[in-house]
């Protein structure tokens, strides 16, 4: 699902990616979505099985400019209005190689920078600024229907206001996926302090 902004259609791997790193819960967590883009979509990526042939790669870029207004009661960080303004540049590289450890297994490398922002719709209040890089690296096997991926994820964005105050967003987060792409289970968890 695009934030509001978004100019263009996004395509279904990166629905799928919006969806796992929704800015209303301030997820960034796309390392999941690779998980569940390669249990999921791998005939899409075009990583069919590799063989004798050398690797197969594919790249999923991480491209995201997006606000949304939150009202007082959304606002995790205070009881105040504000507008959530999120960019998000990077990607990642998924490999399947012949000769791995596990037959199937499937590389996933990557990193993606953001940056947000928090704009009161009260202009005495403070606007606060953050950025974070979240990495990824990870081996994703056993590619059977049998499979079920767990995923984890923790950031912290430390904000600095227009007055020098800060604030510190905590981030954290389980989801399962089952071999047919379903999550099963979706435990994200934000906090502000």
């Amino acid at each position: 699902m695009p934030a509001p902004g978004r100019t263009n259609r996004p395509s279904r791997i990166e629905t799928l990616m919006r969806h796992l790193t929704a800015p209303r819960a301030l997820r960034p967590a796309a390392a999941l979505a690779v998980g569940v883009l390669v249990a999921g979509l791998a005939p899409g990526l075009g990583l069919s099985p590799a063989h004798a042939g050398g690797a197969q790669h594919v790249y999923v870029p991480e491209e995201f400019d997006g606000t949304e207004h939150w009202s007082s009661q959304e606002n995790m960080c205070g009881p105040w209005a504000t507008t959530f303004h999120e960019v998000r540049h990077g990607g990642y590289d998924v490999v399947r190689a012949p000769g791995g450890q596990v037959p199937g297994e499937v590389h996933i490398n990557g990193a993606v920078d953001g940056w947000i922002q928090l704009t009161p719709d009260d202009p005495t209040r403070p606007t606060y600024t953050g950025t974070y890089r979240e990495k990824v690296d990870g081996v994703v096997t056993n590619l059977d229907d049998d499979s079920v991926r767990v995923m984890q994820f923790r950031l912290r964005v430390p904000m600095t206001g227009t007055d020098g105050s800060r604030l510190l967003i905590t981030l954290s987060g389980k989801t399962t996926v089952n071999a047919n792409g379903t999550v099963t289970v979706d435990r994200p968890q934000a906090s502000c302090s």
